[in-house]
């Protein structure tokens, strides 16, 4: 885990949810780019890689899904079949023709409005990923 100093910024905000899409090898590589590590956090470093890469300091757990799906594709509902926990139609209407390239992971972080500038990144390790967007909760 790369230690980064804790940004300053907060994108708490109970009334949405962040949403990022990527290219990842594995569940277990998602789960480790997620997973927090408290004690970075304790010493006021970024305590997860997603955060690290985007520029956020942490999240809440109880409020946020990750999948990989088996099969990349451009279809929204094909890549959020197991993540849907906001209204994908507004997904669907920014994107009519479905994405530009296939994805096959989601991570969606609720209670939290990111308005960072990084909107994409490319990790050797990781894989590719993409914030697509703030949704307002249910």
């Amino acid at each position: 885990m790369r230690k980064v100093d804790f940004v300053d910024v907060s994108y708490s905000n109970d009334d949405y949810m962040s949403v990022f899409v990527g290219v990842c090898e594995s569940e277990s590589l998602l789960e480790e780019y997620t997973e927090k590590d408290y004690d970075l956090l304790d010493d006021y470093y970024i305590g997860f890689e997603l955060g690290v890469d985007f520029g956020i300091n942490t999240y809440d757990e109880d409020f946020m899904v990750r999948v990989v799906n088996d099969k990349s594709s451009t279809v929204i509902d094909e890549i959020f079949k197991d993540a849907i926990v906001f209204d994908i139609s507004i997904l669907k209407e920014q994107y009519p023709n479905g994405f530009d390239q296939p994805y096959n992971a989601v991570v969606v972080i609720g209670r939290m409005k990111y308005e960072g500038d990084i909107m994409e990144v490319h990790s050797e390790r990781f894989g590719y990923f993409k914030f697509l967007g703030i949704f307002k909760e249910e």
